[in-house]
């Protein structure tokens, strides 16, 4: 015989974080341990609420709640307990065995609904109009692998760290236009032009120097010049 069937009450209105980290926590230790159980929204579902007042008492309705078999096994502090000291086969009474024409009523479990609560749906309530569908992806594996196949009229390939002399990109296969790209995003081809400017600027600058030499020292040579001719006619009495 199967165990006693799990029921989990939970409520869609969590305006606490306290209260929906505790209806994350019971869900996320079902799923994990791989437990079918039932879920339901308060918020929604009138009889569930109903049933959750008259199987809990009074001053232990607070949600999340849990019956097991139609009973009350405890509060969430608990359950909380009981998965700290390996006890929750205890709390949930899974070695238990469960008869409903004995142990309880089939007219008070009540059948599956959807309900809107991260994780709430347990695998025996997933049905095919409340499974979520997903388009299928394609591996990445399988992307690398067709892009990694090299055709015939693919250009040709370079290692960028032989071409670049660069060890830290050594493997790195590329193609021309690829390595063009690579010398620009690194800056090499702005270190280059800056380099040819510093090459054309001295130059422009040793010319400019040079012509000024050539003009003063040509301004010397006249000085030179009409000084002789002045001391020449001095000494002829002119």
């Amino acid at each position: 015989m199967p165990s006693p069937p799990i029921q989990v009450f939970l409520t869609t209105i969590a305006s606490q974080p306290a209260l929906r980290s505790r209806q994350e926590y019971i869900l996320r230790i079902l799923q994990v341990k791989k437990l079918p159980f039932t879920s339901y929204d308060l918020a929604s579902d009138e009889d569930a609420k109903k049933l959750w007042r008259r199987k809990a008492p009074n001053d232990k309705q607070q949600l999340p709640g849990i019956l097991v078999g139609g009973r009350f096994p405890g509060q969430f502090s608990d359950f909380e307990d009981a998965v700290e000291h390996d006890e929750l086969s205890i709390f949930l009474r899974l070695n238990d065995d469960w008869d409903p024409e004995i142990d309880g009523d089939g007219k008070e479990l009540k059948p599956a609904a959807p309900v809107g609560v991260p994780g709430a749906a347990s695998p025996m309530q997933m049905r095919p109009d409340h499974k979520p569908s997903f388009a299928p992806q394609r591996s990445p594996l399988a992307r690398h692998t067709v892009s990694n196949r090299r055709h015939a009229d693919d250009p040709e390939e370079y290692d960028a760290g032989d071409k670049l002399d660069d060890k830290a990109l050594a493997g790195l296969q590329v193609t021309e236009d690829e390595l063009m790209q690579l010398v620009a995003d690194l800056g090499l081809g702005g270190i280059e032009r800056e380099a040819q400017g510093n090459t054309t600027s001295t130059s422009t600058s040793t010319n400019t120097g040079t012509g000024t030499t050539g003009t003063s020292a040509s301004g010397n040579s006249c000085d030179s010049r009409t000084r002789g001719s002045r001391l020449n006619r001095e000494d002829s009495g002119e």
